[in-house]
């Protein structure tokens, strides 16, 4: 999904039973970069300007834009790479609300 369509899908007319989409900040243990996604239809979709996804080197500047967008929840989703086997059944990543909130 493009930046601009989330900006449009945020920010435009809606019915009373409206809700945000549930935003995630994904993170993964031997990346160091930030990518944004948004669930559309019980599916993450990243978040890209043009063609390629867009990258963030801290989550300080992930929860900028966040708050640029009006989005005032997410959640830190983290992938663990170097649990190739990890338990059976279990997810490969843990989800972490993350606090938007400017003091």
């Amino acid at each position: 999904m493009q930046i601009h369509q989330l900006d449009m899908w945020l920010h435009g007319h809606h019915k009373d039973t409206y809700k945000k989409p549930k935003v995630f900040v994904i993170g993964c243990s031997d990346v160091s970069d930030y990518l944004l996604a948004v669930e559309y239809k019980h599916q993450l979709e990243p978040i890209k300007n043009g063609e390629d996804p867009i990258h963030f080197g801290s989550l300080e500047l992930v929860k900028e834009e966040l708050l640029r967008l009006g989005i005032d929840k997410a959640y830190l989703r983290l992938h663990n790479a170097y649990d190739e086997f990890g338990s059976e059944g279990s997810d490969s990543y843990c989800d972490i609300e993350l606090s938007l909130v400017t003091h």
